[in-house]
């Protein structure tokens, strides 16, 4: 388990072209790591191109225990789930059991929203490093967010304390101006909490599983998936505007294709594996006719 004072973070993005990395250690602010003497390592869709750069993190930095001890998160770009199946491989080699993988064009949407910025301002072509290191990464582990926003409420309690006091201080005039300044701040007050409740859900949104994760295990996990669930449910379920699009008719995958999907599925985080698991149940409840395939039934239960 990762010792409070000693919290070190890796982010890992996997762009078109290239792949840039962060670290942060105590929630210090991100600074850019160099890969093989580089700003950024060019992968060619070179499928050992991810473990090359966390071989050269880990020698960089000294690890002794590879990735044991370290928060990595790896945000990749659309296209490039090759990369992906085989980072995910590589962590496991490096020991490393906190981590996540989050979807670049998510990630960049919803900091655009918070931000208000334009799309040339997430051109991944001439990487803006800043921003990635100022408004992309500290979205990245939503605990940061939120602690920093708490971190300011607990300023504003205490400026309304100094204020109360001084309050009890002064004279008609000046207590009526004082107490215009504690009213205000505490509509402050209210705001920030809003902001925090919309931020706590923003990032529940944001951590739901992928439509590409659930299109990778839902047909494993449930035979005859497609016959019992349309697309277009499930596309409402997860939120997108874009039903997937799925031949007809449809062939389950056989037995071999399902042992496979079931070791990936066991590679997966229990963080991420949960995700999963708690859609399935939603849709057992909504869709009887849905049964484990026998192959995840020993793994996953019957998820009564």
């Amino acid at each position: 388990m990762i010792e409070k004072m000693n919290i070190k973070s890796l982010g890992i993005f996997i762009f078109a072209e290239k792949i840039v990395a962060f670290q942060s250690e105590n929630l210090q602010p991100w600074t850019l790591l160099h890969i093989k003497g580089g700003d950024f390592y060019s992968h060619q869709d070179h499928l050992s191109s991810f473990d090359i750069v966390l071989e050269d993190i880990s020698d960089n930095l000294n690890l002794k225990e590879k990735l044991a001890n370290v928060k990595v998160s790896v945000i990749y770009q659309q296209g490039k789930d090759d990369l992906i199946v085989d980072s995910i491989k590589s962590l496991v080699a490096y020991q490393c059991s906190f981590w996540q993988i989050i979807n670049w064009e998510s990630i960049s949407q919803y900091a655009r929203q918070i931000l208000e910025l334009d799309n040339q301002f997430f051109d991944t072509k001439t990487i803006d490093y800043q921003l990635l290191q100022d408004h992309i990464l500290p979205l990245v582990w939503h605990e940061n967010s939120i602690e920093h926003q708490q971190q300011a409420l607990a300023t504003l309690r205490q400026e309304k304390h100094e204020l109360e006091h001084q309050l009890a201080l002064m004279h008609s005039d000046a207590e009526q101006a004082l107490a215009q300044q504690v009213t205000q701040l505490e509509n402050e007050k209210n705001q920030l909490q809003q902001q925090i409740m919309e931020t706590r859900s923003n990032l529940q949104r944001l951590q739901q599983p992928d439509l590409e994760s659930l299109l990778a295990y839902l047909p494993v996990i449930f035979k005859d998936f497609w016959n019992v669930v349309r697309p277009d449910e499930l596309s409402v379920i997860v939120g997108v505007l874009n039903p997937p699009t799925i031949p007809s008719p449809y062939h389950s995958p056989n037995l071999s294709t399902v042992q496979q999907k079931k070791r990936q599925f066991m590679a997966l985080s229990e963080t991420s594996q949960n995700k999963i698991l708690d859609l399935c149940r939603e849709l057992v409840t909504h869709h009887s006719m849905l049964k484990v395939h026998q192959e995840f039934k020993v793994l996953i239960g019957a998820l009564d």
